[in-house]
């Protein structure tokens, strides 16, 4: 064999092993039984042969092979070659996602009902996670107020480059007007003490008279609590019905139908021949205090006897 086979020989091995070897650290294991599973993508944003399959952080597999499906409006389709012994149910997930912070793209499987597994060649249903690109879009509303803060910022900045002296005089008034303040304190610090003793005296003070109003309080409470157990609707129906009774005596009498009463305020001769009455009786009355001998007397008076006492008490009035 001469030198030219022997060097083409170990080129073509050479050759295979570095194949081998870059897809072994790819994490291609041409080695291990691996079954074939399908995702659509509306967009892989970056997502290459030999980017791994992940289940909760360790890898089960590799893309094998991407494809566009311009028969179902250019649709991206990836097949996945996944350990031959791993279950996949039908309800898992295949989720496009970022493997790193410098964006490099893995899919990560979400294991479903391993119950009812799916079939080799199945596809997986597929979603795509929020990437740097998304996050950088979401953040971008944020940088941008951000930049114009600093701006502001700047602005103030640039227009206290020539009030130096102005902030240093501004300083030092308030600086003595920090000193006056604690000189003040200082002097009336006797002052103040007292001071606060007594408003504290008089929250004391003020706390006994909330304690000694509560009682009172509490008994307006009470009554208030009485008077909405009263039932006022009742009682003002009892009112309502006696002044239409009242109001219906007076139609009455009003009317003539009232009775005596009626007659009184109706008829004038009764009220006449009443008031007479009345003053015949207070004569009576008046006759027997002063001479009470004619009515009292043993035997009475004569009346011819009466009327000469009567002329003679006339003579001597």
């Amino acid at each position: 064999m001469n030198k030219e086979i022997k060097v083409g020989i170990i080129g073509v091995v050479g050759l295979v092993f570095f194949y081998l070897g870059s897809n072994f650290l790819k994490g291609i294991d041409f080695f291990s039984p691996i079954n074939r599973y399908y995702a659509v993508y509306e967009n892989v944003d970056g997502l290459i042969v030999a980017n791994p399959i992940i289940v909760n952080g360790y890898t089960v597999g590799r893309v094998s092979n991407i494809r566009i499906l311009q028969n179902r409006d250019n649709k991206i389709l990836v097949s996945m070659d996944i350990d031959k012994g791993l279950v996949i149910g039908k309800n898992s997930k295949a989720t496009l996602s970022s493997n790193d912070f410098l964006g490099s793209k893995a899919i990560v499987l979400t294991i479903g009902n391993i119950n009812d597994p799916l079939n080799e060649g199945d596809t997986i249903d597929s979603e795509i996670a929020g990437g740097l690109s998304e996050l950088l879009e979401k953040a971008t509303p944020i940088t941008d107020n951000l930049g114009v803060t600093i701006s502001r910022l700047n602005e103030i900045l640039s227009g206290l480059r020539g009030s130096g002296d102005m902030i240093t005089t501004t300083l030092d008034n308030l600086n003595d007007v920090l000193t006056n303040t604690n000189n003040l304190i200082d002097t009336n610090e006797e002052t103040i003490t007292t001071t606060l003793q007594n408003l504290n005296n008089l929250t004391n003070d003020l706390s006994k008279k909330l304690d000694d109003i509560d009682p009172i309080i509490e008994g307006a409470n009470s009554m208030i609590n009485n008077l909405n157990k009263v039932d006022f609707e009742g009682t003002f129906n009892q009112i309502d019905i006696i002044l239409t009774s009242m109001n219906g005596v007076f139609d009455d009498i009003e009317s003539g139908e009232g009775g005596t009463l009626s007659l009184l305020l109706s008829d004038d001769s009764l009220y006449n021949n009443l008031n007479k009455t009345a003053y015949d009786l207070d004569k009576l009355l008046k006759h027997m205090n002063e001479n009470p001998k004619h009515f009292f007397a043993p035997l009475g008076k004569s009346r011819k006897k009466i009327e000469r006492d009567l002329r003679r008490q006339k003579n001597s009035n």
